[in-house]
């Protein structure tokens, strides 16, 4: 076994607990198609699978595309379904899937790693998933999407769409100053993701975000609280019109988001489930000026018209 695939060999099964924790019966084959997925993002599937038989020989065709479907349902993938890059036409399913930044799997896992292996075992494990870090970066470029400029647009689930955020607002290369966000409700700010934005608002990211909706108290005062502890930094206001199935960000007036929830046949009273369905199509502007221009005006003309959270 020559040394690239030891490494890989090696990151696969750090994910892999990761991936059986979270319910994922295929999660060896998970865990080995994710790897890949980032290791080299210009694989098909044939050629992914090819691949993985080099390091575990029994993988089947079968097992791995169940393991990519649990991943894309868990949130660990978004499903490419149009993209079009700047200047260019639109390309039906352009890429087959977006994987997630490894360091927020890695990161939300980290607690539970650490249990798991014996300290020497992890550094070296970590060791191996951050450089896989540097491999996410170089294939899928700033913004994760393998794009520097044009539209994408996405199939994904709320934990996609949120980890995904949290992802851009805590790059190392570039900090982000502003993000405006229409996502409905509130959950956005629920653990694990609330102490990325905390520790970015920290660093002088500037919040501003209206909700619509009914809310539980708790979230409330959640959020009342982390408005009231970065003040002049948080902003978050309530408007009555916006839909409940209309979701949307800017980052930085570079990046845009116009989002859309996908209402189940069966909906949850309760709202469990979400971050395993497929249940948001959303398209992605990347410096698409006009087009994100077009959602900042949006975005104001319902800030205008809102109402501060008391």
């Amino acid at each position: 076994m020559n040394t690239k695939i030891k490494k890989l060999t090696g990151t696969i099964q750090t994910f892999e607990p990761i991936f059986e924790r979270e319910g994922i019966t295929h999660s060896q084959e998970a865990a080995i198609y994710y790897v890949l997925s980032v290791s080299n993002s210009s694989l098909n599937f044939t050629e992914t699978l090819r691949e993985a038989r080099k390091m575990r020989r029994t993988v089947s065709q079968r097992g791995l595309t169940k393991g990519r479907d649990y991943l894309l349902r868990k949130g660990y993938l978004a499903k490419v379904l149009l993209m079009r890059s700047s200047g260019g036409e639109y390309e039906q399913r352009g890429w087959g899937y977006i994987p997630l930044h490894p360091k927020m799997i890695f990161k939300e896992n980290e607690a539970y790693l650490r249990e798991i292996y014996e300290p020497e075992d992890f550094l070296i494990r970590e060791k191996h998933v951050e450089e896989l870090y540097g491999a996410y970066e170089d294939n899928y470029g700033d913004y994760g999407l393998k794009m520097a400029k044009g539209c994408i647009t996405l199939q994904y689930s709320r934990k996609w769409i949120v980890s995904y955020i949290a992802s851009l607002i805590t790059r190392s290369e570039s900090r982000v100053k502003t993000l405006s966000m229409m996502p409905g409700g509130l959950r956005i700010f629920k653990e694990p993701y609330r102490q990325y934005y905390e520790g970015e608002i920290e660093k002088g990211l500037k919040i501003r975000m209206i909700f619509g909706g009914e809310e539980e108290l708790d979230e409330i005062e959640e959020v009342r609280d982390m408005r009231s502890r970065y003040e002049g930094n948080v902003e978050i206001r309530y408007s009555p019109t916006i839909s409940r199935t209309c979701k949307s960000f800017i980052i930085d007036d570079e990046l845009a988001m116009d989002g859309k929830e996908l209402l189940p046949l069966n909906r949850n009273g309760n709202g469990e489930g979400d971050g395993e369905r497929l249940s948001y199509i959303g398209i992605l502007y990347i410096k698409e000026e006009e087009c994100v221009k077009n959602l900042r005006r949006d975005f104001e003309n319902v800030w205008k018209t809102s109402k501060a959270l008391i």
